[in-house]
């Protein structure tokens, strides 16, 4: 290799070594800081580190030995381990907080030869980001399972007391026809299927087993079950599709319920086949394009006034989910909304 094709290769890597954007730091094998990036020297800079930026000759172990939290010992001892060949690598997390800024990073300690020489190459990442996003995941995972158990025990007690309840007036009455009586137990019942799908979807997991249903009497019977006004159903599936039963009667009502509060009393909701899957629409205003995917989002609701909890799209698109489906929004054919239903198994 030439003189000019060393010098090409040593300025790439001294841009490419600045232009990291983490902070990059080389230490010999005294603990002693040889070359450190833009990023470390800007670092420096913003956070007036009490020596000069780019902190080139100063001892990096003695700083981190002089430091009074705990942090900066383990960092001390970490990287000690590397230099004296007892670690292969040394990393750990590791708060850095200014008063108007909590801030987390990670660093780590990789030994490595240059002309003979063990350096250590210590690298700083700012993971504030992740951190956060781990830290709102946990906070999530601790609201869903109070929920959960909330819907397991608390919610299940007093259904329970109901049940007994209804048949013991049941068991009571003169043995005719009560329809009152009658639509109370279907109630009891559904809210019993509910609480079982809400939990199935809160725990993530897969329905225990599909059945071939027919795609017309689903969408009958989950039409009996939400308030739908002077709205009309019509049915353009002659299908069987492969779902859960209780699921599919969710992801159904919840469409329904949808097109009826945002299409009004008098829209016409259209169920149909198509290959792969199936098709829900409506003659409402329909959805604005930059707002389709936003819509299956847990709490985006455009009714709050009216009783909204931004729930129920959420719903459709987990036990979409679920079942390996996908459901997309789009234009409906008489200028509503659609909502299609695609990976679906299918039998016309």
């Amino acid at each position: 290799m030439s003189d000019d094709e060393v010098a090409e290769r040593v300025r790439i890597a001294t841009r490419v070594f600045d232009e990291f954007p983490h902070q990059v730091a080389v230490l010999d094998d005294e603990g002693v800081i040889r070359a450190t990036n833009r990023a470390w020297e800007t670092f420096g800079i913003e956070n007036d580190v009490g020596v000069e930026a780019d902190m080139v000759g100063e001892n990096y172990l003695a700083v981190c030995r002089a430091g009074e939290d705990e942090d900066s010992a383990t960092a001390a001892e970490g990287i000690s381990a590397v230099i004296d060949g007892r670690r292969d690598e040394f990393s750990f997390e590791y708060p850095c907080h200014e008063p108007d800024q909590r801030r987390w990073f990670t660093m780590r300690a990789t030994p490595f030869e240059f002309e003979g020489e063990t350096l250590v190459l210590i690298v700083h990442t700012d993971i504030t980001d992740r951190h956060r996003a781990e830290t709102n995941v946990s906070e999530r995972n601790e609201t869903l399972e109070m929920v959960t158990g909330i819907l397991s025990h608390d919610l299940r007690n007093p259904l329970s007391v109901a049940t007994a309840r209804t048949e013991l007036l049941r068991e009571r009455s003169d043995g005719s026809d009560n329809d009152d009586l009658a639509a109370i137990e279907r109630s009891l019942e559904r809210i019993r299927d509910i609480i079982d799908d809400a939990l199935l979807i809160a725990r993530q997991t897969e329905p225990e087993s599909l059945e071939a249903l027919d795609l017309r009497a689903c969408a009958e019977r989950a039409w009996e079950q939400v308030a739908t006004g002077d709205a009309t159903l019509v049915v353009e599936a002659d299908a069987t599709v492969e779902a859960d039963e209780t699921l599919l009667a969710q992801l159904l009502e919840n469409l329904f319920r949808n097109a009826v509060e945002h299409g009004g009393g008098d829209v016409t909701v259209t169920v149909s086949s198509r290959e792969g899957g199936f098709v829900v629409a409506d003659d409402g205003p329909g959805i604005p394009e930059s707002e389709r995917d936003a819509v299956f989002e847990s709490g985006y609701t455009t009714n709050q006034d009216g009783g909204g909890t931004g729930l129920g799209l959420a719903i459709v698109s987990r036990i979409a989910d679920l079942h390996g489906w996908s459901i997309r929004a789009t234009d409906g054919p008489d200028g509503g909304a659609a909502f299609v239903v695609s990976g679906v198994a299918v039998e016309q």
